[in-house]
């Protein structure tokens, strides 16, 4: 595509939880609960509130309007009275907020002289308060990329949110072991014009950001995306973690807003006007419908609605980014827990011909006009309500939303949030940070400086590896004793090991300590190393296997070839190779041992 031409701009957002040890606002440690060990839920129902100005964010009345119910499940050992909101919260983390300023120096931002904590209003139950925390700490910063400079706009540290466990009908289950761990949240002006330029700088961000103190693994950072295109609007894709499909995802979301702009185009030449049509009950048309489905939900005391949409026949069949617009449109309609079918579908495959040829003579659709329906017991007119100003939308173009991402497409979610969910938080003064304070911020070096430090010690391809991978820090005190060797170790078989399902987490530093220390002292030849990290994985100790794996002397060696030639005089060189190798298990090196068979078997038979 000519990113150019189409006037494609792209800022990103990343998000990356801190490791502070406790979380932002209480003294609850940063761990992870299994599943069944929250014995403990309370319920909640949250409402949109206004903010100080008397406003209504539209993204907190999409959810509200959504009326969910939200459980949330917990343990004692991981959340207390500040995540349950039944108590203020304490004092901000302070190894946190030294954490976010290190990177605002990093990302030569200009450092606020006062931090205020502010009151973000979240109701998708996300939060049990109904409000994330979040402070604003760094504003104005820069990043060199290759293609130039890109602006830092702002630098925040916030509370995460609680990930959802599971969703049944209108019941959202919530865990609190992983709220209100700390999280720094980056975010760039929109200067990125084509794809690869924004995955650079989402990698770059991302590699500055593992040069200090974070949370590491999967689930631990995340980008939001926001891309637009001229005469198109500005869409927020939220929770992308594989950095490798980002030039996918926003080529998909260009394809998506160029047919959006087509769909647009072609209404205003069918002459479209504001769809004032409503929902129309036609649950007696389906009684005894073919469908099983529908019928079963007639059945269940639910009902059938259907809906025209004047103008719009054929226009849900078009291609947008990696889904059509029909299943566009459907996403509206999921957020209320339930789906559509249109007559732009293959109606026979639902075995519903005859019922929709009813529904447009009812409704006295023509041709161009098209008709959809949706069948529930709870939300039908919500549900609706809410296709019907979507598809009203489209004679402006391409609404401004926030998405999900979803492989390398994405999925409607809510309306782009405003300004107006913010106000102050009250329970927390505003933290002054005084020049003296951040002059004494030191900023540790960088992975891109430790990486031409450890290229020194390293080939450069295993300093790439070793400088991004979890196992730095471990690097970094065992590679006195070979520093090719623990870094091979580490990087390569550990994930051999990992992929095979050994738990390699039980192996621990005095173990692997003690592990290389014995093959440089040459007492355990380094081939053995799978061997004898698959059995510390399993939980055994370095001293319970040290005799089996020690590698014997050369004179014990020596005397072990020759009594197994002396009681096997009749055998061939390889034969007799092959008893040796067998009875000291690789416990010596097999040139060496060759080498001495050879001496031996000289003396013997001269």
């Amino acid at each position: 595509m000519d990113y150019k031409n189409l006037g494609l701009r792209v800022g990103i957002e990343i998000h990356q939880q801190l490791d502070s040890k406790t979380k932002l606002f209480c003294r609850c440690p940063i761990s992870k609960t299994a599943k069944e060990e929250f014995p403990l839920q309370i319920e909640r129902k949250l409402r949109a509130v206004p903010s100080e100005l008397g406003d209504f964010d539209p993204a907190v009345l999409h959810a509200y309007l959504r009326n969910k119910k939200f459980v949330y499940r917990f343990s004692t050992d991981s959340s207390c009275l500040v995540e349950l909101d039944e108590d203020p919260p304490k004092d901000i983390n302070e190894k946190a907020l030294i954490t976010t300023l290190q990177m605002c120096k990093l990302l030569n931002c200009e450092v606020l002289d006062e931090v205020q904590v502010m009151r973000k209003i979240v109701i998708d139950g996300s939060t049990v308060s109904g409000f994330q925390r979040t402070s604003l700490v760094g504003v104005n910063g820069c990043l060199e990329a290759s293609f130039g400079k890109i602006g830092i706009q702002t630098i925040c540290l916030e509370e995460d949110s609680a990930p959802a466990m599971k969703k049944t009908g209108d019941v959202i289950e919530y865990r609190l072991d992983r709220m209100g761990i700390p999280l720094i949240e980056i975010a760039t002006t929109p200067d990125m014009r084509t794809p690869e330029q924004a995955k650079e700088v989402a990698e770059l961000i991302g590699t500055l950001l593992r040069s200090l103190d974070v949370v590491r693994g999967i689930g631990s950072i995340r980008q939001d995306v926001n891309i637009s295109i001229e005469n198109g609007a500005r869409i927020e894709i939220k929770g992308f973690q594989e950095l490798e499909k980002m030039p996918e995802l926003i080529d998909n979301e260009i394809q998506r807003q160029i047919s959006l702009l087509e769909i647009r185009n072609e209404l205003k030449k069918r002459g479209f006007k504001e769809i004032k049509s409503v929902p129309k009950d036609v649950t007696d048309m389906f009684r005894n419908s073919n469908c099983n489905f529908i019928r079963k939900i007639i059945d269940d005391d639910g009902r059938v609605f259907a809906l025209l949409l004047p103008k719009f026949a054929g226009l849900l069949k078009k291609q947008c980014g990696d889904r059509t617009f029909g299943k566009e449109l459907s996403a509206y309609a999921t957020q209320f827990g339930l789906g559509i079918i249109h007559s732009d579908e293959d109606l026979e495959k639902y075995k519903l011909k005859n019922e929709f040829d009813k529904i447009r003579k009812e409704m006295q659709a023509n041709e161009r006009d098209l008709v959809l329906i949706t069948a529930g017991k709870t939300s039908i007119e919500k549900a609706l309500d809410a296709i019907v100003e979507r598809a009203n939308e489209c004679v402006h173009g391409v609404p401004e939303e926030t998405r999900a991402a979803d492989g390398i497409g994405s999925i409607y979610t809510r309306p782009l949030p405003g300004s107006g969910r913010m106000y102050p938080e009250t329970d927390i003064k505003p933290i002054r940070i005084t020049k003296e304070f951040l002059d004494m911020i030191e900023v540790p070096k960088t992975i891109f400086e430790r990486q031409r430090d450890l290229e020194a010690e390293l080939p450069k391809e295993l300093a790439e590896q070793i400088v991004k991978s979890r196992y730095l820090q471990l690097y970094e005190e065992l590679k006195i004793y070979d520093a090719t060797l623990v870094a091979s170790t580490l990087l390569s078989t550990f994930t051999d090991l990992k992929r095979q399902g050994y738990a390699i987490d039980n192996i621990n530093k005095m173990d692997l300590e003690e592990l290389f220390i014995s093959i440089k002292n040459k007492q355990i030849p380094k081939t053995k190393i799978p061997e004898i990290l698959m059995e510390l994985s399993q939980g055994k100790k370095f001293d319970e296997l040290k005799g089996k794996y020690m590698s014997i002397s050369d004179d014990e060696l020596r005397k072990t070839i020759r009594d197994i030639i002396i009681k096997n005089m009749n055998k061939s060189e390889p034969a007799l190779m092959g008893l040796v190798m067998k009875q000291i298990g690789g416990r010596a090196d097999g040139e060496k041992a060759m080498k001495i068979l050879r001496e031996e078997m000289a003396k013997e038979f001269r």
